[in-house]
């Protein structure tokens, strides 16, 4: 159950729990004191009442001293009036202002003499504790209230954040969090935070690759330089074999120059934010793209084919990391094309989108690799003489621009990467 909907029921439950307390205390309580401390005072006021027409009965001319002497006696207010609304007494002329104040009245007759007579005593609330413990009920109810919304809350806030405290505290000394079944706002911060664990395990199980197959790439290049540079300098060789050792070095060199620019390049790609948009026609870029590699790859005897859309056809890309694209692919079609090689680049428009399916002839890859060939670090070249970076950054490029990227086998045996781009509407 979701927080909010959660503290919306309790808040009811709390409010109808107190209705409840208050009302049976009413019921049961206060209202049955409070009738009989009624019935008690109202028989007391009756018996005064009668007291007092005796009283007056006895001494009809003195009623007015007998009225003051009785209120102050039995601590009554008093009230008597003839017929001819003349007042005789009136112990309290402001109390009878009021309205709604519980007082019993009665005529008497007197020599011919008519009285209205009212009669009002406080009543006396010794007999309704109920009533004086009214407040201290109210305090207990809301203690009790407290305490469950305390219960509650332990239950359902402060537990699962002492929990993902704890957890995150435990992450520090190497204890992955566990998932929990809940679906509070809280459980889905934990499990939230258990996928953020699960992806940065996964990214430093994956940087961890990174380095050691840096460290592997990098080590077979520099050992072969090191070995004939030590030779070049310890040795007494001939100019013909110090030129064989010098081109061994040179293109040790290169060939590390070539790993570290991959490496870099990768890095920079997971970045989107480095990317330079501009708008340019599917064929321009297509244009450049021949121009490029085309005479390149001819003294290679490899033949490239490049079917541009029928129409004109926009897109907004990073010119450069897409040009990357097309040389990290290029690169890796060359490296497994024989004589008569073909390498071809077929693109169409498919609805909102530029599909470019670069195809050669080569050994194309086992079914079962085919989803792997853009994993980081994968190569299937034994020698390791590549990082196994190049279809990885293409994925990561194309990824940045809003595309997908697969591959799969051809009819002519080799491999087509087949990549999409939106169109500029």
């Amino acid at each position: 159950m979701k927080m909010k909907k959660a503290s919306i029921i309790l808040i009811i439950i709390v409010f109808i729990l107190n209705f409840i307390l208050i009302a049976g205390y009413f019921r049961y309580l206060l209202i049955p004191q409070l009738s009989y401390a009624i019935e008690k005072n109202n028989q007391l006021l009756s018996q005064n009442m009668q007291e007092l027409i005796e009283a007056y009965q006895q001494d009809p001319n003195h009623m007015e001293e007998i009225s003051n002497s009785f209120a102050k006696s039995k601590e009554l207010t008093i009230y008597v009036e003839n017929t001819n609304g003349k007042v005789i007494y009136d112990s309290n002329r402001e109390f009878w202002k009021k309205n709604s104040i519980y007082y019993i009245t009665t005529f008497l007759t007197i020599q011919e003499n008519t009285y209205f007579i009212k009669l009002y005593r406080q009543m006396d609330t010794t007999n309704v504790p109920a009533l004086d413990n009214f407040i201290l009920f109210e305090i207990s109810v809301i203690l009790l209230l407290i305490f469950i919304i305390f219960g509650a809350t332990n239950q359902k806030i402060i537990s699962p954040i002492t929990k993902l405290q704890k957890s995150i505290k435990n992450y520090k000394f190497g204890i992955k969090p566990s998932r929990t079944d809940g679906n509070t706002e809280i459980d889905v911060i934990q499990n939230n935070f258990v996928d953020l664990v699960d992806a940065l395990e996964e990214e430093k199980e994956k940087q961890n690759q990174i380095i050691a197959s840096i460290s592997h790439d990098i080590k077979t290049p520099l050992t072969a330089i090191m070995g004939y540079s030590d030779r070049l300098l310890k040795a007494n060789l001939d100019e013909e074999k110090k030129r064989n050792y010098i081109e061994k070095i040179h293109n040790k060199s290169i060939t590390l120059k070539e790993l570290t620019e991959e490496f870099d390049d990768y890095l920079s790609c997971n970045i989107q934010d480095t990317l330079k948009i501009e708008k340019i026609s599917v064929q321009e870029f297509l244009m450049q793209v021949s121009k490029d590699y085309k005479e390149d790859l001819e003294e290679k005897h490899i033949k490239l084919l490049i079917n541009p859309p029928k129409e004109e056809e926009f897109i907004q890309i990073d010119i450069a990391k897409m040009k990357r694209v097309f040389s990290n692919i290029i690169s890796n079609s060359v490296r497994f094309l024989e004589k008569k090689g073909k390498i071809t680049i077929t693109c169409k428009s498919i609805e909102n989108y530029m599909e470019f399916i670069i195809s050669d002839n080569g050994k194309g890859v086992a079914e079962e690799n085919l989803n792997k060939i853009f994993e980081p670090l994968y190569t299937s070249d034994p020698s390791r003489k590549i990082s196994g970076l190049g279809l990885s950054i293409c994925k990561e490029i194309i990824e940045n621009h809003g595309g997908y990227i697969y591959a799969r086998n051809n009819k002519e045996k080799g491999l087509d990467i087949i990549f999409t781009i939106k169109k500029q509407s």
